[in-house]
């Protein structure tokens, strides 16, 4: 499995035996995670400066609105992410994590979503990201509760700015 530049972050879609690839200038990939596959990559997205904007890194899978199966892809370009249909693969919505509870994200590098109850600050599951800009030039990481974001996709427009 080779891409023509800077491979960044992947997952595996085990119900689909699937991997993801993020290339950090040029878009989301799929491979055919089975190991007699044959190598090649699929594009699932490009960069296009609006849905998917350049320097995509972390990806994760996850659950949405009505139990639609998300891919996540994080883009340190516009300290956005990225959701598309992991059936479909069609393109499904956009956020940021904004200043509040747990302060904006900026420079993600890496990202994580587990689901299930971590209890009750995080009872729909628990998105873990990278958060490489602080006021005091350390970085951290900030729990988000998915099921905030799942509120939010569901209420939000679809179509990016």
């Amino acid at each position: 499995m080779k891409l023509k530049s800077q491979s960044e972050g992947c997952v595996v879609d085990e119900a689909t035996r699937r991997l993801y690839v993020a290339e950090e200038d040029t878009g989301l990939w799929r491979f055919d995670a089975d190991p007699d596959g044959d190598g090649t990559p699929s594009s699932v997205a490009m960069v296009d400066g609006r849905k998917l904007v350049e320097d995509a890194e972390g990806v994760a899978l996850g659950l949405g609105p009505n139990q639609q199966r998300f891919i996540l892809v994080s883009s340190q370009g516009d300290n956005a992410f990225t959701l598309y249909n992991r059936e479909t693969e069609a393109f499904v919505g956009r956020f940021r994590i904004v200043a509040g509870n747990v302060g904006s994200v900026e420079e993600t590098d890496g990202i994580d979503l587990v689901l299930g109850d971590f209890g009750p600050a995080f009872p729909g599951g628990l998105l873990v990201v990278q958060d490489g800009e602080q006021a005091d030039g350390t970085q951290n990481f900030k729990l988000v509760a998915w099921d905030d974001v799942v509120q939010a996709l569901a209420t939000a427009p679809t179509t990016p700015k």
